[in-house]
């Protein structure tokens, strides 16, 4: 009996392992792999069957490899973007390789082989660079930064999606409604990462990220304008970006980037400020922020597994100036009394005479008032420096009834 129990527990582990394994398949065309595919020839241009073809990523040491068909065509699928080496061998011909063969998010390369009659150990090799534009078989239009652009330019905010502004197509200078893709509204634009939407999650639209991209956790950024291959889902653009992986190297960064006020010049509109015919420059806003970046990424088993980590810190100290509102002393007590005549109005502007007035105030409209002279028999030419939403503090009865 504890046998048979054991058998059955065994048989439900094995099916739900492979029911969580069977939707990768179905997700692969949307996972953000690269392919490559091709032909391979002898030189009568007759297509070779049972060719080895072998894709080497350049940076981790994983191998892929696939076997030509009948029709000498051979398809390589899921590869992770990157640097490859790729070889064709035949016992019979000589090996040829192609070096540096650029793979990015969702590409489909295209590379024909075609073998010359020697010994397997001599080989061919050619740069993949002189074939690069007519390797990719996609009809999308759009421009693609990679990890070395990404990391070069610079970029204040942190935020690797701010890069659309340098890339052709994209107008506008923030990611609001304003900014199209080749004449299309943001809403009509996809954002990716590592193959699933990231877009802003409060509306099914619009390139704006739930979460904020450093750009030292970037491998590749691509913008596609128009059209959009039917595998990345929706919108008529799409912005994809895909995250850094480990290699068999172990590398790492580490960045303090530093804004300080005391770097900056005071604005223009404090340093205009007169107080009652008096230049006093107001002190300005500052604002202290440090950015700490560090990562670090490498193999866990060689050829296998690898990591990569980003910690990212901000510490931000600020000071801005507020001017409050001034209650009157009734008001403060609870007692409030409304003026007749008197409204409410910005008073952080500077007083010019709009009317008749016998102390500062504003007008119904919100306009400045000022009297011609001060109490004292000299030139008002201050600012008005409170503001009550209970009437004036020059009005206010001193008695303590406030009456």
């Amino acid at each position: 009996m504890v046998n048979k129990r054991k058998q059955i527990m065994k048989r439900l582990l094995a099916t739900a392992a492979l029911l969580c394994l069977l939707p990768i398949n179905s997700t692969w065309a949307q996972s953000g792999n690269a392919s490559v595919g091709g032909f391979v020839q002898d030189p009568s241009q007759a297509f070779i069957p049972g060719v080895t073809i072998t894709a080497t990523n350049t940076q981790t040491g994983v191998v892929t490899t696939a076997i030509s068909n009948e029709a000498g065509t051979y398809n390589i699928l899921s590869l992770l973007p990157g640097t490859y080496r790729l070889t064709a061998e035949l016992p019979g011909f000589k090996t040829q390789v192609f070096n540096d063969v650029q793979l990015g998010q969702g590409a489909t390369a295209r590379y024909n082989f075609i073998l010359q009659v020697g010994a397997l150990t001599d080989s061919v090799e050619v740069t993949a660079q002189a074939t690069a534009l007519i390797a990719e078989s996609s009809p999308t239009i759009g421009q693609v930064l990679a990890e070395k652009q990404v990391r070069d330019l610079p970029l204040v905010s942190n935020n690797v999606l701010d890069l659309m502004q340098t890339m052709a197509g994209v107008r506008g200078a923030t990611l609001g409604e304003s900014t199209t893709f080749a004449g299309i509204s943001t809403g009509m634009v996809n954002t990716v990462r590592d193959g699933l939407s990231v877009q802003d999650g409060r509306y099914a639209n619009g390139v704006g990220a739930t979460t904020q991209v450093h750009p030292d956790m970037v491998g590749e950024f691509r913008v596609i304008l128009t059209p959009v291959d039917a595998e990345l889902g929706r919108g008529n653009g799409q912005v994809q970006i895909l995250t850094r992986s480990g290699t068999n190297q172990f590398h790492g960064t580490g960045a303090w980037a530093i804004r300080n006020s005391k770097l900056d010049a005071n604005t223009w509109s404090n340093n205009k400020q007169v107080v009652n015919g008096v230049w006093s420059p107001a002190p300005p806003t500052w604002i202290n922020r440090n950015q700490l970046t560090g990562s670090l990424g490498g193999p866990i088993v060689k050829n296998k597994t690898f990591f990569f980590a980003l910690a990212d810190l901000q510490i931000e100290r600020q000071r801005q100036t507020v001017r409050p509102i001034v209650l009157t002393d009734c008001a403060r007590n609870g007692i409030f009394r409304y003026w007749e005549g008197w409204a409410n109005g910005n008073t952080l502007q500077p007083t010019t005479t709009t009317g008749v007035a016998t102390i500062a105030s504003v007008d119904s409209f919100g306009n400045p008032l000022r009297p011609a002279t001060n109490p004292n028999g000299t030139p008002y030419t201050g600012q008005l420096r409170y503001r009550s939403v209970f009437g004036t503090l020059a009005n206010t009865p001193t008695r303590p009834d406030c009456s």
